[in-house]
């Protein structure tokens, strides 16, 4: 691993990328290198010449599309080097299919992604301790994105019904409207159920996995995520998985099946759906082993690296093809 110091002076960012690329191309004339990968966020291969090696653009979810989405100004430097990026990539790959999708509208690129390669997720090993039938978890930097103050909203009709219920709430905090988002979840909830809801902070990720295995439902009711680990993490860990009916809600969970979609805009079906694992033990067991079940088979390390190392040595095999011709 090379770590190359950061510029600290203004403008010198276009000094210290040029010289992240003369590495780069030192290594790939050398053949020490195969293949370079580039993140979408902030469009490190804007403008790089001709590569000895294929240059891969792997798409995730710019911080961009969700500040189109709700309106948020957008830095036109970093638009245009993301955009130019992903264009001089010789190939590029997204994290899922409505990422993909987006990448292509939002920055006009001219080819379509050359695969859908979902993030892999660690396999948990299985709990064999009783869980706790009154916890619901939620796991994830506490903004409005992330669908919390909905549940919030949702849960004073979660303890009307259920009053023995525990909402766990594990992440940073941020601001909303200038002041902390943790205070304004506290004054949504009425003074009576404050007591029910628990706010943890940025906690291990070793005691984030021990709360969904005690945790009768995890709740992540998000507005926009291109392929978010954390719920199925959570569905890793055996734990009946509450998750968003927004993209890419629908392409990677099967309502019903394997978890419960929700519209993060809805807060009594958010209520709903947590009443339901709350109350019904055969529904909660059924989408625990199923959810457990689909990230094995479709999201786990063993399951898409595989598909990695094929995708990467087509990559390789069609440049080089290229090249002869």
């Amino acid at each position: 691993m090379w770590r190359l110091r950061g510029p600290t002076s203004r403008g010198r960012w276009i000094w210290a990328r040029y010289r992240l690329f003369r590495y780069i191309a030192r290594w790939a004339k050398a053949g020490e290198i195969d293949l370079v990968e580039v993140p979408d966020y902030q469009g490190w291969a804007a403008f790089w010449p001709r590569l000895e090696v294929p240059v891969v653009a792997r798409v995730h979810s710019s911080t961009m599309y969700n500040a189109s989405r709700i309106g948020k100004p957008i830095s036109r430097r970093d638009f245009w080097l993301t955009r130019q990026s992903l264009c001089r990539a010789d190939f590029w790959a997204a994290v899922s299919q409505y990422a993909a999708d987006r990448a292509k509208q939002f920055f006009l690129l001219p080819s379509p992604s050359q695969a859908i390669l979902y993030n892999p997720v660690e396999m948990i090993a299985a709990s064999h301790q009783p869980y706790n039938r009154n916890l619901v978890v939620f796991a994830g930097t506490l903004n409005q994105n992330k669908g919390v103050i909905s549940l919030v909203k949702a849960w004073t009709q979660v303890i009307a019904q259920y009053p023995a219920a525990e909402l766990h709430l594990f992440g940073k905090d941020s601001t909303y409207h200038g002041c902390s988002m943790r205070e304004h979840l506290t004054l949504l909830l009425p003074a009576g159920i404050r007591p029910s809801v628990i706010f943890h902070g940025h906690m291990p990720r070793e005691n984030l996995f021990g709360a969904f295995k005690l945790a009768r439902a995890a709740v992540f009711p998000s507005y926009s995520e291109a392929f978010a680990i954390v719920p199925f993490e959570a569905m890793a860990c055996g734990c009946p998985t509450i998750y968003t009916k927004h993209p890419p809600g629908p392409e990677l969970v099967e309502d019903g099946v394997n978890g419960l979609l929700v519209d993060p805009d809805n807060p009594d079906e958010i209520a709903d759906a947590i009443l339901r694992l709350l109350q019904d033990d055969n529904l909660a067991r059924r989408l625990g082993e199923a959810g457990r079940k689909l990230v094995q088979e479709k999201y786990s390390v063993e399951a898409v690296l595989p598909q990695n190392i094929r995708f990467y040595e087509e990559c390789i095999a069609n440049f080089q093809a290229t090249r002869k011709r």
